[in-house]
């Protein structure tokens, strides 16, 4: 059972020892007899919350073991062809990750079904985190607020501000609703316990009563802007992924950077650029820009005809006009074609002009 699960399960014991200590403190055993059926009531619920929760942290523990076994089938699977599967189907993962981070909901779905992952992906997380995300964007916040009360002890380890944020928005609504006494009695009641933490913040809020919100002054204007219940939903999303020890980038952005970097080079932007390389080819070569430069301890030659590295069994020849391919490639061109033509230049020549090039 999970440290959450375990909390909350010791305070309602807790609980349930304080009343029976309770009712046996009673001075009649009348007095006693009347207080069971509430403490019965009581223990009731208490049974089935237990019963829920070891069902819910039943399912976590299925899942974990899920994704062992798809790792382990990695380890263990010495066949190129169960491997290719393996490699589809943690592909297939990447994508619908990438999916449910960007609200393709539907599509991140039909994919999971489609290819039989459910026991790999956090569906149900993305999709409960939907529609509390489509409630802040419909401007309203009782649904996140029930998720910040729920989630409150987690949420004050890391310091989270989003409860804070959504009091003041309401605060906030209620001013541009021109019900100052309302906002007043809001913010003593919500914002300020939250002192503390964000006292800038509540003084730069409580002087919004104020400014209305069609003024121009930027501070405030900022404050009034329709643009901050997008950010409580970016906000809200943040939370929710540190709470569950979700990266905030995606697994395919991670992988797609990490294999650009690998294999960029100076060369890929330069007027020399290779059209087998996908970094030297649009769009990967823009999204590659801001990535560092691949770090490479030993250089190697590429024939630009074969791909293929030119070394003491496929050596550099270099022709008249000074490009350099792999023997290979040149040979199997003369005897396709029985003349050498460069494909830089296009000009012609024969195999015994080219010329063995030796790198020291």
């Amino acid at each position: 059972v999970s440290t959450q699960s375990t909390g909350i399960i010791d305070r309602e014991i807790s609980q349930l020892n304080n009343q029976i200590t309770n009712i046996l403190r009673l001075p009649t055993p009348e007095l006693q007899r009347q207080a069971i059926p509430a403490f019965k009531e009581k223990l009731s619920s208490f049974r089935k919350r237990y019963a829920d929760c070891l069902t819910k942290e039943g399912g976590y523990a299925d899942k974990c073991l899920q994704r062992l076994q798809h790792l382990a089938e990695y380890t263990n699977t010495p066949d190129p062809k169960q491997e290719a599967i393996w490699r589809k189907k943690r592909l297939d993962k990447i994508l619908v990750d990438y999916f449910l981070r960007n609200s393709y909901y539907d599509t991140a779905i039909e994919m999971v079904k489609s290819v039989g992952i459910q026991d790999i992906v956090d569906t149900e997380l993305f999709i409960s985190g939907r529609d509390i995300e489509k409630s802040l964007a419909a401007h309203d916040v009782q649904p996140c607020l029930q998720w910040c009360h729920e989630n409150r002890s987690r949420l004050k380890k890391t310091r989270s501000t989003l409860e804070f944020n959504l009091h003041t928005q309401c605060f906030i609504e209620k001013i541009r609703a021109k019900d100052y006494i309302g906002a007043i009695q809001y913010a003593q009641r919500y914002l300020v316990e939250s002192e503390g933490m964000c006292k800038e913040k509540l003084q730069e809020t409580m002087v919004l009563l104020a400014f209305k919100p069609s003024t121009q002054c930027s501070k405030y204007k900022a404050l009034f802007s329709e643009d901050r219940w997008q950010e409580l939903v970016l906000e809200f999303r943040a939370s929710n992924y540190e709470l569950h020890h979700l990266h905030t980038e995606s697994l395919l952005s991670t992988v797609l950077q990490s294999g650009l970097s690998a294999i960029k080079t100076h060369q890929c932007y330069s007027s020399e650029k290779s059209g087998d390389c996908p970094v030297c080819n649009e769009p990967l070569n823009s999204l590659a820009t801001p990535l560092p430069f691949s770090h490479c301890t030993q250089s190697r030659l590429i024939c630009r005809i074969s791909g293929k590295p030119m070394n003491e069994h496929n050596a550099p020849m270099m022709l008249p006009n000074g490009n350099v391919y792999g023997e290979e490639a040149l040979t199997e061109m003369m005897a396709t074609d029985g003349i050498l033509t460069c494909p830089r230049t296009n000009e012609k020549f024969w195999l015994d002009q080219a010329y063995k090039v030796y790198v020291m």
